[in-house]
């Protein structure tokens, strides 16, 4: 394993545990999986805001390590024959993306008068996204650190993707959708577009090349 990676490795490691600090019962909450509502709202009366250190904390680790799987084992040397550098790159195009996702989301809220809803449904899926950046953490120690080839690893990735997006998308609908026939459809071209669509993608690409 080239020294890099173990660097980023140990500055996620440090965004856990403060995170852990920080967070208190929310992120008690926020890895046990049989207790993911709690995270939102983990006491009476008290519901999380969208933005606040914890959730800042998370999106950082989120942005790491998506990167360093995409840069391993995804996109290696794509946008630079020095790994690292590579890196650097992927992060900025996650982040970037991810910003402009949120920023399309509002204007679309505003024009079609759903900003409210969307608020609360961003506060569900920023929960899950949290929980799923913690299990990528470990997931990415497991893969790192043992001998297992790149193909296994996408077609265990792809596997835990589709788990994961199943149920969260479900829990979230379930939550704060009403059950008409116009909803289902808006909340399916949604993930089509925004969830699934690139993510294929990267997978595709990675299969392919």
């Amino acid at each position: 394993m080239e020294n890099w990676i173990k660097i980023i490795i140990i500055i996620s490691t440090i965004l856990i545990l403060w995170g852990r600090i920080i967070g208190g019962k929310r992120f008690q909450y926020l890895v046990e999986f049989w207790n993911i509502h709690r995270y939102f709202i983990y006491k009476s009366g008290y519901t999380i805001p969208l933005f606040n250190p914890l959730n800042i904390l998370m999106f950082l680790l989120r942005v790491i390590l998506i990167s360093i799987f995409i840069s391993i084992y995804i996109l290696p040397k794509a946008f630079s024959e020095f790994p690292l550098n590579n890196f650097y790159i992927i992060s900025g195009l996650t982040s970037t993306y991810i910003g402009l996702k949120f920023l399309i989301e509002k204007i679309l809220s505003v024009i079609m008068n759903y900003n409210e809803l969307l608020r609360e449904i961003i506060r569900y899926r920023i929960g899950f996204k949290n929980l799923i950046a913690v299990h990528l953490y470990f997931y990415l120690l497991l893969i790192t650190f043992n001998p297992i080839s790149s193909n296994l690893i996408i077609l265990i990735s792809i596997i835990l993707f589709i788990n994961y997006l199943l149920f969260s998308s479900f829990y979230v609908f379930k939550k704060t959708m009403n059950k008409t026939y116009k909803n289902i459809i808006y909340f399916i071209l949604y993930l089509c577009t925004f969830e699934i669509v690139p993510v294929f993608l990267l997978f595709w690409f990675a299969i392919k090349f």
